[in-house]
């Protein structure tokens, strides 16, 4: 016997085998299949698959149909695959179309991720022009009252965004009915445009960054400033055309479509 084969007799995980070709079999296949098919597609006994089709349906990488007693396969790889750490992640992603945006606009950029009662930075880019103002990597940013976390705010889930309000209310920032109000009126409008609460003569945009479920997982913001010589030639309203149009390539580049916008 070889070294290599040696090697792999010893580490043999018959179960393990059984379970991933399952998985790899209903993977492949567009409908769902009865254990007998499963059984001879696979040259296995039903016996020997039997209990891991108990196993993988309890863990929820496969789903059994009880009218038809067939077997499909689940989503549950996919959100396997969606859960690498998401700062990076989301920060690889993003960080080419900022460069881009900030370049087109003349402006610097940020995008702040949720934690609590406070959003942090995760990737800045600087404005090209010599005159320009940016927030540091790994700055905190209070939810209550600024453009991210408003976005963040306006466009979580119910759960995410009941406990973003109890972490703020009950520090008594801000009432929960004044964070309400805040939150219907960016989901009217789509994004946030607010005079900054921390800089005089910034005016803060930001939209929200999707991932492939529809769950908000940024804010993408430019701190805005109005240039008194007209050296910048982006005005106001081109700004958030462009940074909405850079927020959605960055949603759909983190695999959000047209079906995890419903």
């Amino acid at each position: 016997m070889t070294t290599e084969a040696k090697s792999k007799t010893q580490y043999s995980a018959p179960a393990l085998s059984k379970g991933l070709d399952i998985l790899e079999l209903l993977a492949k296949q567009s409908e769902a299949f009865s254990l007998k098919q499963i059984s001879d597609m696979l040259g296995r006994q039903k016996s020997e698959l039997f209990r891991m089709l108990v196993v993988l349906e309890e863990r929820g990488y496969i789903q059994l149909d009880n009218d038809s007693d067939k077997y499909s396969i689940t989503m549950k790889l996919l959100e396997l695959a969606h859960q690498q750490p998401d700062v990076k992640r989301v920060s690889a992603i993003a960080a080419p179309f900022m460069a881009k945006l900030s370049n087109a606009i003349r402006q610097s950029c940020h995008l702040v991720i949720e934690r609590g009662e406070s959003g942090i930075v995760i990737v800045k880019k600087d404005s090209p022009s010599d005159l320009g103002f940016s927030v540091r990597v790994g700055a905190r940013v209070p939810i209550q009252n600024t453009c991210s976390g408003h976005v963040l705010l306006a466009f979580s889930d119910k759960e995410s965004r009941t406990a973003m309000l109890d972490c703020v209310s009950k520090n008594k920032r801000m009432s929960k009915k004044a964070l309400n109000e805040i939150v219907e009126r960016v989901q009217e409008q789509g994004y946030e445009c607010i005079e900054s609460q921390q800089v005089n003569g910034v005016q803060d945009i930001g939209f929200p960054i999707f991932n492939y479920t529809g769950k908000v997982v940024a804010a993408l913001v430019v701190p805005f400033l109005s240039h008194l010589d007209n050296s910048h030639p982006v005005d106001h309203e081109q700004v958030i055309s462009l940074l909405g149009e850079t927020a959605e390539n960055i949603s759909r580049a983190l695999g959000k479509t047209e079906l995890s916008d419903t």
